[in-house]
């Protein structure tokens, strides 16, 4: 036992610059140590510096060679990991790039190469990407034939060259203050409103039914089980069978939402996860609003008609800001409005809206209900306090 506690406290010792200097000095003198203990420190140290000196020139050659060998075997391996790391990054990138363009359907990649269209002007149809149509009605109607050649545009007819074995997209734009009515070869129906887009095939592909929209759109589809139709946006896709929906999409907009009329839909989105996309299905009477920032979803129950009446060309508020309000009005009839006292944007309004009334005929309604004033100069209206 007393050699084992020498040891330990020689240990001790030798972990200490001072006692050791002093033992190298062969000072053993300090009344800090105890005779014996400072006796195995000293031979220990010293039995360290003699075999020191018993490295030949060869032997430190080797030693120096297994420790650069070490070293050297040391940062290679830490090479490897961070080459492995980084490797495993990127292989996780090109596998979502390579799922993500793989799950992206035809449809939305030629949305996404044909994204210069101003929501400007007239309506717009163009066929195949190519030939434009102006369409000078503010309530314009289009209406296809069930194998996508024929085409009824108001009172006017139009005919476009469609293959058998090859699919041909054509486009409405509608921009701010004009609303159209699409009727697809399906015969189903889509109400396009201000400052929309939508994509779709002249005629469908035998499988499945897909149209890509920016903007708001009432859909009516025409069921058909083994032909589901699909509405794809930047960040959702609606698959259904046969129903009534309104989807809202603004580019410009934070969120994007679904509203239920009737039916049953299944809408995909966008999760947080790279490889990933959630799915819920709505029932009738449910608006489903999703968040892009969050990449979440949320149901509440709502009053359609507040989503979809302005397809029956009215207006239904509930409660809902005057900030709100505004922003569809300009779309809808394309003016600009301003708000002299901020303070008016939290002002609430609840009733309907006769849209075949004019920008200011609509405001003043709604200024009477706030206390407020509206003034028209050169299409820019302002709303100020009384």
């Amino acid at each position: 036992m007393k050699n084992k506690n020498w040891k330990k406290k020689a240990e001790d010792i030798l972990t200490d610059d001072l006692l050791v200097e002093e033992l190298q000095n062969k000072n053993q003198s300090t009344n800090l140590l105890i005779e014996d203990e400072s006796k195995l420190a000293y031979d220990i140290l010293n039995t360290v510096s003699a075999n020191d000196n018993t490295f030949d020139p060869s032997q430190k050659d080797l030693l120096g060679k297994r420790i650069t060998h070490t070293i050297n075997t040391a940062k290679r391996r830490n090479l490897i990991i961070s080459i492995s790391t980084a490797a495993v990054f990127l292989l996780l990138i090109g596998l979502t790039t390579f799922f993500t363009m793989n799950n992206e359907s035809e449809i939305s990649v030629f949305a996404h190469n044909n994204q210069s269209t101003p929501l400007t002007g007239n309506t717009r149809l163009i066929l195949s990407g190519k030939e434009e149509i102006q369409i000078h009605s503010d309530q314009s109607k289009i209406a296809y034939a069930g194998n996508g050649k024929e085409i009824q545009i108001d009172s006017s007819r139009v005919q476009q060259v469609v293959e058998d074995d090859k699919m041909v997209y054509n486009t409405v734009v509608v921009p701010y203050g004009k609303r159209t009515q699409v009727t697809l070869s399906d015969n189903s129906s889509v109400w396009l409103n201000s400052g929309s887009k939508l994509i779709y095939p002249a005629r469908f592909a035998d499988k499945k039914r897909e149209v890509y929209l920016e903007g708001e759109a009432i859909f009516e589809v025409s069921h058909n089980k083994q032909r589901p139709f699909h509405v794809i946006t930047r960040d959702m896709e609606i698959k259904v069978l046969g129903t009534v929906f309104d989807v809202s999409a603004y580019t410009d907009d934070a969120t994007s939402g679904t509203v239920l009329e009737s039916g049953s839909v299944e809408l995909k989105y966008k999760t947080n996860s790279l490889l990933s996309q959630s799915k819920i299905t709505m029932v009738p009477g449910m608006l489903a609003v999703y968040d892009p920032i969050e990449k979440t979803v949320k149901q509440t129950q709502v009053n359609t008609k507040l989503f979809t009446s302005w397809r029956e060309g009215y207006f239904v508020f509930e409660r809902q800001s005057l900030e709100e309000i505004l922003k569809k009005i300009s779309r809808y009839y394309n003016v600009s409005i301003q708000l002299e006292d901020q303070s008016l944007a939290n002002e609430t309004f609840t009733g309907p809206l006769d849209l075949r009334n004019s920008a200011t005929q609509v405001l003043e309604i709604i200024a009477v209900m706030i206390n407020a004033k509206v003034e028209n100069i050169d299409n820019h209206i302002i709303i100020t306090r009384i």
